[in-house]
Formats: C-alpha cells, structure tokens, sequence
C-alpha cells in the first residue's frame, strides 16, 4: 500500500498538490562564488528513486557548518522538514510543538530520524540567530535549522512545498502552505506525505513510522486471516 505513496504527492487535507513527475535538476548560482551548484556536483551513489528531483544545494546549519542538501542531508534517510521563521515563531509557534516531536523520538532521533527547520527569512536567520533560537527550544541532536542564499532558500521552498499567492484556473486560489505544514519522508525508497505544523506529536511520531523502513520478515509464511474452518463431525 505504502509503495503508491510517491514523492511529495502525500499531502494533507486541504493543501496544494507538487507536480506529479519529476523536475529538471534546480541550480542556482551562488553570489559569493559565481559558481553554479546543482544536483550533478556531487552525484555520489547510493542515489534515491527521486534523487534528481531535489536540489543539491549548499546550506548553512545553526551548528554553523556548510551542507548540501541531498547528498549530506537527505540522502538515504528518513527526514521530517518543516518551513519557519524566529519572527514568524512569535505568531505562529510550531517550533514547540516539534521540539515535543524530537522527545517522544528519544534516541531514534539523529539515528533513525533526522529533522530540519529551513528559515523563510535568511537575511535576518543568519547561524548564530538560529543557534540562539534552537537552545532556547532544547534541541537535540539529530535536529538542524537551516539558512543559506536567498535563492538557495527559495530554490528549496518551491520544490519541497506548493506555495505562492497567485490562481490557479483548474484548481483556484494557491495559498501559501509552506509555514503551516511538516513534510516527512524516507528519501532511500521514495516514500512521502506531509502533516499540519500543529497536529499533536504522538500523531506526527506515528505518521514517521508508516514511511520508516522495516527489517525483512523471517522464517516460513504465516497464515493470516480469518481461522480455518472445521467441518463438524
């Protein structure tokens, strides 16, 4: 059943559909270098099912260490990302509510799980805002807040969330739904689905595991089902 869950086509209720096939490799060039970075830099294997449909680009995490995106971040894992701003915190709290997330994870997290926060707002989100921000909500490891260039943030944004403000004439309105969701997945096999920012954390933790990877079932087939008939005598 899990298998006809691809990527990025599990969304909440209400919110917009992301396209239904995969997308040219998104590049940006970086001001501070002039140097273009995308999915083919570092094309190092094990490669996910959807590996060219996420850029690979160059972020900053609140440890204050450089990333890319795929290949060090989402590569073979099982992810849960979210949208946010320290601002945008202030009036729509979510960071909370994932903070409680990481707990009820307990160990799994950084081992079996690994959340990110990107910053809509990286002008003012710069590492050490953000550092302040995560010590403030008891963040673990296993927990990024992520910035970067504009256009790498805005890069990331419009292919791991629908967004904008504009119309769509077969649909309608296309709200922004980048703030008030959680995408989550497990990028090795393709499996994806998002959840409301606020839903309660047990739900969210149960939401991982429908995507999570499970060890192989051992020894011979066991029957299931209803129990078999006896023929009275």
């Amino acid at each position: 059943m899990l298998h006809r869950r691809h990527v990025l086509t599990g969304l909440a209720a209400g919110a917009a559909g992301l396209p239904s096939v995969a997308l040219d490799r998104t590049s940006v060039t970086l001001p501070e270098s002039g140097q273009e970075s995308s999915a083919a830099d570092c094309a190092r294997p094990p490669r996910g099912p959807y590996a060219d449909y996420f850029p690979n680009l160059v972020v900053e995490t609140h440890e204050q260490q450089k990333a890319l995106f795929y290949d060090d971040l989402l590569r073979g894992k099982t992810v849960l990302i979210n949208c946010m701003s320290v601002t945008n915190d202030a009036v729509y709290p979510v960071t909370a509510n994932l903070a409680k997330v990481q707990r009820l994870l307990g160990d799994r997290a950084g081992r079996d799980v690994f959340m990110y926060s990107l910053t809509v707002d990286p002008e003012h989100d710069t590492p050490r805002v953000l550092q302040a921000f995560a010590t403030r909500y008891g963040v673990g490891p296993g927990w990024l807040f992520l910035t970067g260039h504009s256009a790498v943030i805005q890069a990331l944004r419009d292919r791991l969330f629908a967004h904008g403000d504009g119309y769509d004439h077969s649909t309608g309105p296309v709200q922004d739904c980048a703030m008030g969701l959680v995408r989550y997945g497990n990028e090795a096999v393709g499996l994806w689905g998002a959840v409301p920012a606020k839903t309660e954390p047990e739900w969210i933790v149960r939401r991982l595991a429908w995507v999570e990877a499970r060890q192989p079932a051992v020894g011979p087939p066991r029957r299931r089902g209803p129990m078999a008939l006896v023929a009275e005598q």
